[in-house]
């Protein structure tokens, strides 16, 4: 049985739902006509983006308000309807209100608390570029942190799903102060966000996030969890500046890797091990294995995955693993000749090779 897609969450249950927590507010929506017109044929295909777009897009149509009385009306529902499914209430004021900035602001800030603006602040971010990077340094401020991490997760140069700012790719500078701003923020859920904003940043300004890094590095245990995460693309990468950040020198040790199977067909597990004698320390040790997996057209696909990060040494150290090759939404196993690597500190110490069974 497979599982559950995300945009399923967007099923009849939830329009019905829906349209009683807005009718409860609105006497003269006419709830089964809203269902019955998302509710066809063509709704099962719709991704969950799609599906997102065209409920609020009804909701906004048939609601028939003025776009501020709409947000005003819809607050209270928001409440009812959180999570993912709450991206419904954003997206209505990406689409309808990019020429009310204070409303669509006021409403942003409300909706976030219980689901998420990351997306639909971007357009504002792109029409009302001042207006709104001032905007993302008050809430850096609030005492609200779904503010705080809207202040972050908004202004990402590259978020996932969400609309890219070439502004900030182009020069993220001018996101420094706010980021500076949250970087000890007591919140996990904010600090990831701020991690997550430096990455983004890093796969184009890999200097000046390492520049940041140098200068944070060591202030408080919540601003190097930030580095530790935000540097993980540069650290995978085994970009030596970041290791170094991080004291993770050259190492000195005798490694072995043992693969449980040379030969494995699609859908089982490989499991394999190593073993680290570690001739110094105790210092920083970081572990990863990295896979070149076969290709559709021959070459390699190169693939890297965190396994330790610890203080370590000197003496044995064992250590256990295992991969499924199943395929995943954003990577397909092919048949043939794989490569695994054991990389200690950002040093490949040894491969072992293995082949794959699946018919292409």
């Amino acid at each position: 049985m497979s599982a559950p897609l995300l945009k399923d969450l967007f099923d009849l249950a939830l329009l019905q739902r829906l349209a009683a927590a807005v009718s409860q507010r609105h006497q003269r929506f006419a709830a089964d006509f809203f269902i019955n017109t998302l509710w066809d044929s063509a709704y099962a295909e719709l991704s969950l983006k799609q599906r997102v777009r065209r409920i609020a897009t009804t909701l906004y149509q048939q609601l028939d308000l003025p776009f501020a009385d709409c947000c005003e009306l819809l607050k209270p529902v928001s409440t009812e309807i959180r999570g993912l499914p709450g991206f419904i209430f954003p997206d209505i004021v990406e689409q309808f209100g990019l020429a009310d900035f204070a409303t669509s602001m006021q409403a942003l800030a409300h909706f976030t608390c219980y689901s998420t603006a990351e997306f639909a602040i971007r357009p504002f971010l792109q029409r009302y570029p001042e207006q709104s990077l001032q905007q993302l340094k008050q809430w850096a401020e609030s005492d609200n942190m779904h503010l705080r991490r809207l202040a972050s997760e908004g202004c990402r140069p590259r978020l996932p799903w969400g609309q890219k700012l070439p502004q900030f790719i182009a020069d993220p500078t001018p996101l420094f102060p706010l980021l500076q701003r949250l970087k000890q923020d007591p919140e996990d859920y904010v600090r990831r966000s701020v991690a997550n904003n430096l990455n983004d940043i890093s796969k184009d300004h890999p200097d000046l996030v390492l520049q940041l890094a140098q200068q944070w590095h060591g202030q408080h245990r919540h601003t190097d969890w930030v580095l530790k995460h935000a540097l993980r693309g540069l650290l995978k990468q085994r970009h030596p500046q970041a290791l170094q950040l991080f004291g993770c020198n050259v190492r000195a040790l005798d490694a072995t890797l043992t693969l449980a199977q040379p030969q494995l067909n699609y859908g089982e597990v490989l499991q394999f091990s190593a073993q680290l004698q570690l001739h110094d320390g105790p210092a920083p040790l970081r572990v990863e294995y990295a896979i070149d997996f076969a290709s559709k057209n021959g070459s390699k696909r190169h693939k890297v995955f965190q396994w330790l990060q610890r203080q370590a040494g000197p003496g044995m150290l064992e250590l256990q693993k295992s991969y499924r090759f199943s395929d995943l939404t954003t990577r397909r196993h092919y048949g043939g000749a794989h490569q695994l690597q054991l990389i200690v500190n950002g040093n490949i110490v040894v491969t072992a090779t293995f082949d794959l069974i699946r018919d292409n």
